[in-house]
């Protein structure tokens, strides 16, 4: 899915986008303002459950795909840095190998409801 871009959000209660918009296993990226700053997310779909993060890697805050909507690494299972390697809990964010091991993606506070992904 190519990014969408959510102006000054995502604001608590804003449909982000239905579930339907993101095939299951993949991710959509967005893009919104915080001020001056343009902000990238991407919320990632695992079946009925989805996980958002902001869309930086905790070791050199460069974005994690180089590929648009790909954030994991090839059997699905975490999400990779494409600069270094990088793995990531998909659930938790929590890096789990690499140069931030320790350190995790920075969370995007979500819920589905009604088909629908919502900010909180």
């Amino acid at each position: 899915m190519k990014a969408s871009e959510i102006t000054n959000g995502p604001k608590p209660g804003e449909i982000i986008c239905a579930l339907s918009d993101i095939e299951d296993g993949k991710a959509a990226e967005f893009s919104y303002r915080d001020k001056d700053e343009v902000r990238e997310i991407f919320i990632q779909r695992m079946g009925q459950e989805v996980f958002a993060y902001e869309n930086s890697c905790p070791h050199a805050y460069l974005p994690l795909n180089m590929k648009e909507g790909v954030f994991t690494e090839k059997s699905g299972k975490y999400f990779m840095c494409q600069n270094h390697g990088a793995l990531f809990d998909i659930k938790s964010g929590k890096c789990l190998g690499g140069p931030c091991n320790g350190q995790g993606l920075t969370p995007i506070e979500v819920v589905l409801k009604d088909g629908n992904i919502i900010a909180c």
